[in-house]
């Protein structure tokens, strides 16, 4: 079973490992040749071997090393195979499986890609898009036995209705999704969060959370934004965005740097316009939005709104 790590992840990325070799189906041959090239540790967390067994690799707190400067905030898992041929129904399976239970840790607010799409390579050489069914935001919609599904995760059953004082993993769910520390009790912060958010959505502010609660916490961060109560926009609820991000997020970014085209897709159009906004403020000019630039944003967008 898949345990979250403590450091933050919005990202997944699927790599192969470039052989058909069966000798070099182990993931310390891997751990061997990345050692070799100067890594620290072998640079992908999972390896999937041709018979569908998981290996562990690198210790899901630390960063990889597997997609040059797009590894910060990302899993990295490697598929033993180079030609699209000798890849197998048993890996297929087990990444489908291994992603899924990726996905609901992080209540589908974490989005798949492949190495390909940081770099100028083909790996993983299979259409990982397809085997994952992943829409254009690279969010997840495979299936795997025992593994809950996004559609699955917001069925009647999952909308349970939460007070002050309560505890659980329902309490803890909500905590996330509200940007709060999770302790699995609902206690004052996670009170006044939760009446913060529904004065937001125009509903009365009491403590109790509804399933009408759960369904807007569970829409995507553009959904979750009225264009015209801007001063109420929670910057706890904005993720930190980088080369390669996708979604919502990156489509509010894409809005508030003024660019045409709104696609959702943070390509090196985007990072360009990043590194000038940041360098426009004196500071050091990354492709990485985190709190800090989402803040000048948001002022600048609220200037922009009573002027």
């Amino acid at each position: 079973m898949f345990e979250k790590p403590k450091r933050t992840v919005n990202r997944v990325f699927v790599h192969c490992s470039a052989s058909d070799k069966p000798e070099d189906d182990d993931i310390e041959v891997i751990r061997q040749w990345h050692l070799a090239r100067g890594f620290d540790d072998v640079g992908y967390h999972f390896f999937i071997h041709k018979s569908g067994l998981i290996s562990s690799g690198r210790p899901l707190e630390k960063i990889p090393s597997a997609q040059e400067s797009h590894n910060i905030g990302t899993i990295a898992i490697c598929l033993h195979g180079y030609k699209i041929e000798n890849f197998t129904t048993a890996q297929y399976n087990a990444l489908r499986k291994l992603c899924a239970q990726i996905n609901t840790a992080y209540f589908a607010r974490i989005s798949f890609h492949g190495h390909c799409e940081v770099a100028d390579k083909s790996c993983p050489i299979f259409n990982y898009v397809q085997v994952l069914k992943l829409d254009k935001y690279g969010s997840f919609g495979g299936t795997s036995s025992g593994s809950t599904t996004p559609s699955q995760a917001n069925n009647n059953n999952d909308f349970v209705e939460l007070n002050y004082g309560d505890r659980g993993e329902m309490v803890k769910r909500l905590q996330t999704l509200l940007g709060v520390k999770v302790t699995g009790v609902y206690d004052d912060a996670t009170l006044k969060k939760v009446k913060d958010f529904k004065t937001q959505h125009k509903l009365y502010p009491s403590g109790i959370v509804t399933k009408q609660v759960w369904e807007l916490l569970n829409k995507p961060i553009l959904d979750n934004i009225s264009s015209n109560t801007q001063h109420a926009i929670d910057i706890n609820t904005l993720p930190d965005l980088q080369q390669g991000s996708r979604g919502s997020a990156v489509e509010l970014l894409q809005r508030y740097l003024f660019i045409t085209t709104v696609d959702g897709i943070f390509g090196p159009k985007v990072a360009q316009a990043v590194k000038k906004f940041k360098k426009s403020y004196n500071l050091y000019p990354s492709d990485i939005v985190n709190r800090q630039v989402w803040q000048l944003l948001l002022n600048q967008n609220r200037k922009r709104t009573l002027a």
